[in-house]
């Protein structure tokens, strides 16, 4: 079994077992423990994290001793954010040479690489280690399963290994696609894995998915929605997954009812993670999010980036990675709203919990060919638009039903005429699969530079200035 195998699945059991065989005590000792050895390593290997963490008191850490740091400033000072400069920004463009390649991005057989825009339209770079990302990845799976995994269906894996599929975005640089394809190599032999895309369309997924039999399926919350409505409205849908989990986009009220109606025997788990920090928190099954403290710290703060009282509302939240340290991530600024409790969950878990309010990116609802609903989910966009060429910055804007206007800035040295003609022909092809193609008119416009009006400076890549169908109406795939 490959070292990163063994890695993925101690930390899965780790995680697994961590939740209710430690007091909130032992956590706490714990990430300490990992707190100090990060901060302790990044200020002797990490040039930008020296001068933030010059003051810090090692044997009594403050966090606000440590200012905070943004998307834009670590990319500015790329290189000096990577440990001892084993990974350069030319290393990491240089893996997107091929838009459509689909293998892991791994620089020297040693580190892999995330190209995220995350909400601000503006590519950046993450870099793991490939230890580190088994042990988030491990992590991850522990708590997503704490629920569902059994120990007797973990014996039988050897002989019938566990069924698990993802549905999203297809692009190797795609957070959730890399954890699929990694979870493909590492898993094995006790599980085998299959990733679907999600601009397929929906019966075509179907038939994938009914031939396949997934016991697990993690999707897009819209995704899962998508195939939720497919199944309510007769489609044949001949698979009951035992658990569903969903990530990366908010999960509504009106989806979660949706899928937990057409998948009533299903454990639905909505996860909250990000490219910088991908087990920030999972949810059990009394519907309450913990936060992973033992791999992450997450604050909630106000504008000042003061921390918050429990359960007040935070203007953002502050982003600590614990486990890695090739790129550390240390007290970075991420504009999403949450709430923290700490007070004690029905479930036994020792985790705090979050509540999540207001993450960034409008979901875009769209009348397809057939006049039914259908959803342009942000990660599709942004999907959409890393199968362009040329473009340095985006915002897409539903400015009337069925009317999308795309903005872009040019990258340097590409033609205003080629970058529009190659947004156009990505759009076209995801419209044709979503069944939009004569029904939705697509307009670019090169702009020099975007309008900032949200709160903090970030701009939405997504915005949708037309209402959402109300919960009764039909949303097609």
């Amino acid at each position: 079994m490959p070292l990163h195998s063994i890695t993925f699945y101690r930390f899965a059991l780790e995680s697994f077992a961590r939740d209710h065989q430690n007091s909130r005590k032992a956590v706490e000792s714990h990430r300490n423990r990992l707190l100090r050895s990060l901060l302790l390593h990044a200020r002797e290997h990490v040039t930008f994290q020296r001068p933030r963490l010059a003051n810090v008191d090692l044997d009594k850490i403050r966090l606000t001793d440590i200012p905070a740091t943004t998307k834009s400033a670590m990319m500015e000072s790329f290189d000096a954010t990577i440990a001892d400069g084993v990974v350069t920004l030319e290393q990491a463009i240089a893996t997107d040479s091929n838009k459509h390649r689909l293998e892991l991005p791994i620089i020297n057989g040693k580190y892999i690489v995330v190209k995220t825009s995350g909400t601000s339209g503006k590519p950046s770079w993450m870099v793991t280690g490939l230890r580190d990302w088994a042990i988030l990845r491990g992590a991850t799976f522990g708590r997503m399963a704490r629920n569902w995994l059994t120990a007797g269906r973990v014996l039988q894996s050897p002989f019938r290994p566990i069924r698990t599929a993802c549905l999203a975005a297809e692009h190797s640089h795609s957070m959730t696609w890399q954890a699929s394809r990694s979870a493909e190599l590492w898993a094995r032999p006790f599980v085998n894995s299959r990733f679907y895309s999600v601009v397929e369309s929906v019966d075509r997924i179907a038939q994938a998915l009914n031939d396949y039999r997934p016991e697990y399926l993690h999707a897009y919350p819209t995704a899962a929605e998508m195939l939720a409505r497919y199944r309510l409205d007769g489609g044949k849908l001949r698979f009951d997954p035992e658990l569903m989990s969903v990530g990366s986009e908010a999960l509504t009220d009106i989806a979660r009812a949706c899928i937990r109606e057409a998948f009533p025997r299903t454990r639905l788990v909505d996860h909250y993670g990000m490219s910088e920090c991908l087990p920030l928190s999972t949810e059990c099954h009394h519907g309450n999010k913990h936060i992973s403290t033992d791999y992450a710290i997450l604050e909630a703060v106000d504008a000042d980036d003061n921390p918050v009282q429990p359960g007040e509302l935070s203007d953002h939240v502050l982003v600590t990675n614990l486990i890695n340290r090739v790129q550390p991530v240390i007290r970075y600024r991420v504009d999403d709203s949450i709430r923290v409790s700490q007070e004690q969950c029905a479930c036994g878990s020792v985790f705090p919990t979050v509540q999540v309010v207001g993450r960034k990116g409008s979901q875009i609802h769209l009348r397809n060919d057939g006049g039914m609903w259908q959803l342009l989910s942000p990660p599709v966009v942004v999907d959409t638009m890393l199968r362009t060429k040329g473009v340095s910055q985006f915002q897409v804007i539903h400015l009337r039903q069925n009317e999308l206007r795309v903005k872009f800035i040019p990258s340097k040295g590409h033609e205003v005429a080629s970058v529009a003609a190659s947004v156009e022909l990505q759009f076209a092809n995801v419209l044709r699969r979503l069944n939009c193609f004569n029904s939705v008119t697509v307009v670019t416009e090169h702009v020099d530079r975007f309008e900032r009006t949200e709160v903090g400076g970030k701009l939405l890549q997504t915005i949708s200035l037309v209402p959402a169908p109300v919960s009764n109406q039909k949303i097609a795939a």
